[in-house]
């Protein structure tokens, strides 16, 4: 179910489709350094780096992926990340919080 606060994502790599569904948060791994999207942000397209992927779901749950590199598309509240290549992993140290 969508909140005011969510948005609509996708995570997909060339063999699957990884994800889909209402998040708060996305953090991934830009070329040019890490970056969050929102709900409302702007519209973009990134290229992506390999690292980690942090997704919070409005339930509060955080699932974490590391990436291959990719692209990042957000436009409208829709947003696709497209992975090279993408595993599921435990919440980095990196990104733990305190």
């Amino acid at each position: 179910m969508a909140s005011d606060k969510s948005f609509h994502l996708e995570v997909v790599t060339p063999e699957e489709a990884v994800f889909k569904g209402e998040v708060v948060s996305v953090t991934a791994p830009g070329e040019e350094g890490s970056f969050q999207v929102l709900h409302s942000h702007a519209p973009l397209l990134a290229a992506l780096s390999r690292g980690h992927l942090k997704i919070l779901l409005p339930d509060g749950t955080k699932t974490f992926f590391h990436i291959g590199g990719g692209f990042f598309e957000v436009s409208h509240n829709n947003a696709i990340l497209l992975a090279e290549s993408i595993d599921p992993e435990q919440e980095p140290a990196s990104m733990a919080t305190p």
